[in-house]
């Protein structure tokens, strides 16, 4: 409650279109369910998506060769993607457990809760990250 009698409302998360009343230690605990999910759901499709296929190049004429190449550099690259984003992720929820995920790492803010359901591995707000790719960064 506060001084002028009005009670004070607790911060909302939004939830598709159900508003949700949180306290701020239940906005940390679903903040890292949400990154712990999204970590695994990539390490996951990491583990079924990314495997290289082989090349059977014996049996193949030239457009089937050619067909295998493509698919094997398709799934070296998206290997290489999950393998980064899981990194990204890793290190959202090493913020987590040092309490700085959710604060901008270049100007010190709150990075806004709509960004971070976006982008849960977002360690700037918007503003700072305009800065850095307009800097080339």
């Amino acid at each position: 409650m506060r001084r002028d009698g009005a009670v004070a409302k607790a911060p909302c998360i939004e939830e598709g279109a159900v508003r949700i009343q949180s306290t701020g230690e239940e906005i940390k605990t679903m903040k890292a369910t949400h990154l712990l999910e999204t970590y695994r759901d990539v390490v996951a499709r990491l583990h079924n998506e990314a495997a290289v296929p082989t090349d059977d190049a014996a049996s193949s004429d030239f457009l089937d060769a050619a067909q295998s190449v493509e698919h094997q550099e398709l799934a070296r690259l998206i290997a290489t993607r999950l393998a980064e984003r899981a990194k990204r992720l890793e290190i959202a929820l090493t913020r987590v457990a040092d309490g700085e995920y959710g604060v901008c790492s270049e100007c010190r803010t709150s990075i806004p809760p709509r960004r971070l359901l976006a982008i849960p591995d977002a360690t700037t707000c918007v503003a700072c990250q305009e800065q850095l790719e307009q800097a080339g960064c």
